[in-house]
């Protein structure tokens, strides 16, 4: 008996020790077990905060696997993912590997454990991280996933882009600034408008012409710009426990100059906190709208610019000339390599053209297509030149510019 005791108390201490000794399951492999995460806001044009979801058989594989849910997050999911075409998703394969292997490099923060579960054996853990995503980009472009923004700019142009605000205030001031940074960064031709002094008195008749009143679009014509984004700023206040507290949101939305196609709409908020001020608060939500700005517009415009570039062209002529002169550019227009034209308006003497063309930088280019096809009266004069605006004198004689 006493034997059988003692070989029982045996048997339960090696099976405790067992226990003791049985090491956790690592990952399978390298790639995220969880693809739950969510962005909470970009901290300025190179970095993103992204809660994250992880799972592994320990707290550390579960952070280890968060940190990549937030990587796949930028990759593949939200409003701005890096891996936009199929061509670009079946080149990450070749790089995916090397990239889940080397997690870290990409990780900026990591914050302590938001919240943290057991379901059967597996740890589920939250945390917050801050990405490096112009890092991230960096290394896809590095390993031919995607393009940079330089090859894509060389190869089809990026705009340029006019920030302008439906008011002229501090508050404005501050978001536009904020944008312009970002998108500068982004390698964007970027002009904060003031808008003090005078619009010219040919722009300010054109943009009444087009029949588009907006102020903000007149700002862009004299401008130059391709693309212009109007900027809104709302503020509000309120009491958490007894604070009075403050919190900002940010409208932006971009339309290409020559057409005013809307190319782009979205909102930024701030979180809302105890501040002294707004200033920060305006960074904030601007810096929220930035990066998803940046990403709509870039989509359509690149779509587009494989097309052609599209410009505005007013033309001015004399009575006695005016209807060969229509026709004439008309058709030196309808001539050029890949054009598609729309004949916007007409006067007695005033025509307004919308043109898309190919290989085409700027409207000195365009004139100077145009001067070698143009086969009605005169000669083209130009008279204004601002980026994708080109107006131009047509015919003989002394011409008038007269808004009929």
């Amino acid at each position: 008996m006493k034997k059988l005791i003692l070989l029982i108390v045996i048997a339960f201490i090696a099976v405790g020790c067992g226990k003791k000794n049985v090491k956790p399951e690592p990952p399978k492999d390298v790639f995220p077990v969880s693809h739950e995460a969510r962005e909470i806001e970009s901290v300025n044009s190179a970095e993103t905060l992204i809660r994250a979801t992880g799972k592994g058989s320990t707290v550390e594989y579960a952070i280890a696997d968060a940190k990549k849910a937030a990587i796949w997050y930028l990759l593949n999911a939200g409003t701005k993912p890096l891996l936009k075409t199929k061509e670009e998703k079946t080149a990450f394969r070749l790089a995916r590997k090397k990239l889940y292997s080397n997690i870290d490099q990409f990780i900026r923060h990591t914050s302590d454990l938001k919240s943290k579960k057991k379901s059967g054996k597996t740890t589920i853990v939250e945390i917050v991280v801050k990405v490096d995503v112009a890092m991230l980009t960096e290394f896809l472009v590095d390993n031919d996933v995607i393009q940079s923004s330089d090859t894509v700019a060389d190869e089809v142009g990026l705009p340029a882009i006019s920030i302008v605000s439906a008011d002229n205030s501090d508050d404005a001031a501050v978001a536009k600034n904020t944008l312009g940074e970002y998108l500068a960064d982004k390698n964007y031709e970027v002009n904060v408008v003031e808008q003090s002094g005078k619009l010219s008195k040919i722009v300010s008749k054109l943009a009444k012409l087009g029949g588009n009143t907006d102020p903000a679009y007149a700002w862009a014509l004299e401008a130059g710009s391709d693309v212009y984004v109007e900027v809104k700023v709302n503020k509000e206040s309120g009491r958490v426990a007894g604070v009075t507290t403050h919190k900002a949101s940010v409208t932006a939305r971009a339309f290409e100059t020559s057409t005013g196609r809307q190319l782009a709409s979205t909102s930024g908020y701030s979180s809302e906190r105890s501040s002294a001020g707004y200033d920060a608060l305006i960074q904030e939500a601007a810096n929220a709208v930035a990066d998803k700005l940046i990403s709509q517009i870039r989509k359509k415009w690149l779509r587009e610019a494989k097309k052609g570039k599209w410009y505005k062209l007013v033309a001015f002529t004399s009575d006695k000339d005016a209807d060969k002169v229509d026709r004439s550019l008309y058709r030196a227009l309808k001539s050029l390599p890949s054009a598609k034209v729309k004949r916007v308006a007409a006067g007695a003497t005033t025509f307004q053209y919308q043109v898309r063309v190919k290989d085409i930088a700027n409207a000195f280019e365009l004139l100077d297509s145009l001067s070698s096809k143009y086969k009605g009266p005169g000669k083209l004069t130009r008279e204004l030149e601002s980026g994708s605006l080109l107006v131009l004198k047509a015919g003989t004689g002394d011409i008038e510019i007269d808004f009929d």
